[in-house]
């Protein structure tokens, strides 16, 4: 009879320790949303900055044995939570700034930035300046592309920059380049994040020239992040919400092995 006892206690026990490690595993996940979330909202004044959408799913871990009878048919399987996060491409608001070097793109695209290094960087942001050489260059200095994907120039004195709803350049009466605007196949599968933009996962990659049908560029507007701080806000309630509740069933399992250990342990 005690004999029987103590097999109970040790198989209520790997049930309870599996338990244990499902909810474990649910706070880390809970963690990692959190950390998404909160760098969604430190970001959501960045123009053009496109959000972090997570989800998660149930995966099998493994199986428990109840008895040592029937293996095969009478397990106690173990289901773990796993975080998924994707990028959100959604567009954002335009939103007015009557600053002629602010650009906003509405429909398809990125707009290309060449970096120090020579890489190129995709982006929604076009807030732009003309650098002392006369290039038209973004906060961090990267060079903005034209359709080509080379740098673009402006003259010294030339007059102020316009640009048209399809990115043709004129500075005073003269065209001097049409700004790039590239799509890619499939952008969750081609590109992956990095800061504010966006770079391809394969250098091999390359962007298509966008059809300027599928796009319209607004000077003096800006595109806002799609960032919704409503949405984060009842986010992190949620995640709050979870927490605490994985924290009482953690409690709970601790509370009633303890529990089972004193009672059944005690049987003769």
């Amino acid at each position: 009879m005690k004999e029987h006892a103590i097999w109970h206690v040790f198989c209520f026990h790997k049930r309870v320790n599996l338990s244990l490690y499902e909810n474990a595993s649910a706070l880390r996940g809970l963690e990692q949303y959190q950390n998404v979330i909160a760098n969604n909202i430190a970001a959501s004044h960045v123009a053009g900055f496109k959000k972090v959408a997570v989800s998660f799913e149930a995966v099998e871990g493994g199986e428990i044995a109840r008895s040592t009878h029937d293996r095969l048919r009478n397990e106690m399987p173990g289901s773990f939570p796993v975080m998924k996060n994707q990028v959100d491409y959604n567009e954002g608001e335009m939103k007015e700034t009557s600053n002629p070097m602010d650009l906003a793109l509405r429909g398809d695209g990125f707009f290309a930035l060449v970096n120090q290094n020579g890489d190129s960087v995709y982006t929604r942001d076009g807030q732009f300046y003309v650098d002392s050489q006369g290039a038209m260059v973004n906060s961090m200095g990267h060079q903005f592309s034209d359709d080509g994907g080379a740098s673009i120039q402006t003259s010294p004195g030339g007059g102020d920059l316009s640009i048209d709803k399809e990115g043709q350049i004129f500075q005073g009466n003269q065209n001097i380049g049409k700004l790039g605007v590239f799509t890619f196949e499939n952008p969750l599968l081609d590109l992956q994040k990095v800061g504010g933009g966006f770079v391809a996962k394969d250098p091999e990659t390359e962007p298509a020239v966008a059809d300027p049908s599928n796009f319209t560029i607004m000077q003096g507007y800006l595109e806002s992040s799609n960032v919704s701080a409503i949405e984060e806000m009842i986010g992190l309630i949620e995640v709050s919400r979870a927490h605490e509740a994985n924290q009482k069933m953690i409690q709970t399992f601790d509370q009633n092995i303890g529990k089972a250990i004193g009672t059944l342990g005690q049987t003769s």
